[in-house]
């Protein structure tokens, strides 16, 4: 599938995004390393919606707006306000993974009417000194994303195989780095305080196998948001889209449906 692209907000900012399927409007927003073209759990998810997967500033092909962007929440959430104006689209469904998930729930804290229902999945953006978490962004440079998958050779299946080595490399680096700038050193990012905000039906879903954010942050989660459900995906990692497509959208489907 080919990407689209949209310009929008006041900056005309030009947005490169999948959109496939039928039915009511879900915006899936990326985990660290952006998007593998459209996933198969996208195309799962699209016999049910109508899926549209952005790019988000800083990932693949938008890697030089990021710095148009301001590390906080603001500047992320106007961003996504501003495409789902442009799109026409005056609610949708929401699902995040990863760094996806934090921006899917400040778009849902500081824009509720915006977000109709919502799915964070392994998301980032909380920290508890008792829990801790790896650090994605201190990893061997010369496989940084393993730590990102439940087994060792998932790294290479999902990035590197079919591809040029270097180029797959330097591409994983600079999505890293951008996940960087929201989450290093510490990946808290305020989020907690505007969590009671949120008015939209939510799932919390944590990865069975994630080190990044281990399973004991989804309560914590859960408690910040007004009757929010949980959900583990057994056996996942961190980037559980990708190693489990069916398990994840089925999970992700029976609860928006």
């Amino acid at each position: 599938m080919e990407l689209s692209t949209i310009n929008v907000g006041p900056a005309q900012r030009l947005v490169y995004y999948y959109r496939a399927g039928q039915g009511e409007p879900l915006l899936y927003l990326h985990h660290l390393l952006g998007l593998r073209g459209f996933e198969p759990a996208l195309q799962n998810l699209a016999s049910h919606y109508d899926v549209i997967a952005p790019y988000a500033p800083g990932w693949g092909p938008a890697k030089d707006d990021l710095t148009d962007i301001d590390p906080g929440a603001l500047d992320l959430t106007l961003h996504h306000v501003d495409l789902l104006d442009a799109l026409g689209l005056s609610q949708v469904k929401v699902v995040g993974i990863s760094i996806g998930a934090w921006m899917a729930a400040e778009l849902a804290a500081i824009q509720p009417s915006r977000v109709e229902q919502l799915v964070l999945v392994n998301p980032l953006g909380l920290w508890l000194d008792e829990v801790g978490g790896e650090d994605a962004f201190a990893q061997h440079p010369g496989f940084p994303s393993r730590v990102l998958f439940s087994e060792r050779g998932m790294r290479e299946k999902f990035l590197i195989e079919g591809r040029d080595k270097i180029e797959a490399h330097v591409e994983e680096l600079l999505n890293l780095r951008a996940g960087a700038k929201f989450l290093w050193p510490i990946p808290d990012t305020g989020v907690k305080r505007r969590l009671p905000r949120i008015k939209a039906r939510t799932l919390v879903v944590t990865s069975e196998r994630d080190p990044i954010v281990p399973a004991a942050y989804g309560p914590a989660w859960q408690a910040s948001i007004k009757d929010a459900a949980l959900a583990t995906l057994p056996g996942a990692g961190h980037i559980a889209e990708l190693e489990q497509p069916e398990a994840f959208s089925t999970l992700v489907h029976e609860f928006l449906n």
